[in-house]
């Protein structure tokens, strides 16, 4: 069985070099179009599309160093999304309740079970459990 090597961010090489490359075919696409009009509208030698290949593979290799943390950057589950994020008591945790986050209603539980947050109260998100906020007292 063949392993793939693993990126900084665990995500496989593979994975980044499929992104990097359907990420390059529109321009592929232009670079072909536009040598084919120089060789057969504008008739010019075939020495000058292959100059212009060239550069784009030139313009590649410069460039693939500077974008490739962009094709590296790890896709985030929701509930990853939702973390460090706040929210407002609908009613009082004592020490379960219900928050409005993002104009959604969910099911919230305080961190520490002696704490309890009033209605009305700003908490915000420190982690998802199965489909239930924990969350904590915003201190002001």
């Amino acid at each position: 069985m063949k392993v793939d090597k693993v990126s900084a961010h665990n995500i496989p090489v593979r994975r980044i070099v499929m992104r990097y490359l359907l990420f390059q075919i529109p321009g592929i696409s232009i670079l072909i179009l536009v040598s084919l009009f120089f060789l057969y509208v504008v008739e010019v030698p075939g020495w000058t599309i292959w100059l212009l290949v060239g550069a784009w593979i030139i313009k590649e290799l410069v460039t693939v160093p500077f974008t490739w943390r962009l094709y590296m950057r790890p896709r985030l589950s929701p509930a990853e999304l939702m973390l460090d994020h706040y929210g407002v008591a609908i009613e009082k945790l004592d020490p379960k309740g219900f928050i409005r986050f993002h104009n959604e209603i969910w099911e919230a539980e305080t961190a520490d079970p002696d704490t309890m947050i009033e209605k009305g109260e700003t908490v915000k998100i420190l982690e998802v459990r199965e489909m239930r906020l924990i969350v904590d007292k915003v201190k002001a």
